[in-house]
């Protein structure tokens, strides 16, 4: 695999599907099956990724990073997400348990944990939980349980703000709609480009330059096209995990929190990180000005650099 030619963390079709062919499966301890890739060096330092919500293959952008940094990149599907079996009920503090048993089977003792977006209450839950596990803790822009203020959700982009609102008012069966019709859409839709352009109202500059690299059209394409795998209700019911209570306080943390956020994502905006510094006990942000919610993974080189320096 060589590099992308403009020292971004791309990959080509070929090597997106080669990947993607590699899925593995773990049965949990309530007997459903959690799917899960690995990238980067086999033999490298463990990191677990904990996905964005409708987000299943980005973190393979890290692999060609992660094999010039020596980190093994464990990424789980969450429950109902891509080839995940759905589990009726599930919370992120269980997950957190998952992922402890996930790294028992895979002979991993501890591990780095890296989250993005909608990961947050996976990778929260982990650092509440199972803190003994943890080499580090690494957050590329969560989200926060802030969504039942009106004032946080003011800087979101247009149908981030619609999701929350609804996420937080209404049941799973209500709220699973407007996944359906992304569903539907992901069935109609025939080009890279035109997967792309499903994002457009909640990109700031910097995200608007990334989305038009044709590569990574390619992978946003293939994303939603595997999200929907076993239907909407996985993934509707993974991000109402965001907006709902996680079952914990953030102020419970105690293991160290390195953020990464860059100050125009209108994904998740930097006052959300600045919320997390403020409750819990151990933050350092670390942002980037004028870059958006897609740098960390287009610009994986420098996202794993500086994951190695906190890992290490």
């Amino acid at each position: 695999m060589t590099e992308h030619e403009d020292g971004l963390s791309m990959l080509a079709p070929n090597e997106i599907e080669q990947l993607e062919g590699k899925v593995r499966f773990y049965t949990t301890r309530q007997g459903s099956r959690l799917a899960f890739h690995e990238y980067g060096d086999p033999e490298g330092d463990p990191i677990f990724f904990y996905h964005g919500t409708g987000s299943h293959l980005h973190g393979m952008l890290l692999h060609k990073p992660a094999l010039r940094y020596g980190f093994r990149i464990v990424a789980p599907d969450r429950p109902g997400v891509a080839r995940s079996d759905f589990r009726p009920g599930w919370t992120v503090l269980e997950y957190s348990r998952d992922m402890a048993d996930l790294a028992d089977h895979l002979g991993i003792g501890s591990f780095g944990a890296v989250g993005i977006s909608g990961g947050g209450p996976t990778l929260f839950a982990s650092a509440f939980a199972i803190p003994e596990r943890l080499r580090c803790v690494v957050d590329l822009a969560c989200a926060k349980p802030v969504y039942g203020d009106p004032e946080m959700l003011k800087p979101l982009g247009t149908a981030d703000r619609f999701y929350a609102r609804l996420g937080t008012r209404l049941p799973l069966a209500a709220f699973r709609a407007p996944f359906w019709l992304l569903g539907m859409m992901q069935k109609v839709l025939k080009s890279p480009k035109s997967f792309a352009k499903m994002f457009d109202s909640s990109l700031c500059p910097a995200d608007k330059e990334i989305f038009k690299v044709p590569d990574f059209q390619y992978i946003i394409m293939r994303d939603q096209q595997e999200l929907f795998r076993h239907g909407s209700k996985g993934p509707a019911y993974d991000a109402q995990t965001v907006y709902k209570e996680w079952g914990f306080d953030l102020s419970d943390i105690k293991i160290h929190i390195e953020v990464i956020h860059g100050t125009a994502d209108k994904f998740i905006p930097r006052e959300f990180s600045e919320y997390l510094a403020r409750n819990a006990k151990d933050v350092h942000i670390n942002f980037l000005e004028n870059q958006g919610h897609f740098y960390h993974l287009a610009h994986g080189y420098e996202t794993m650099k500086k994951v190695g320096e906190v890992y290490h």
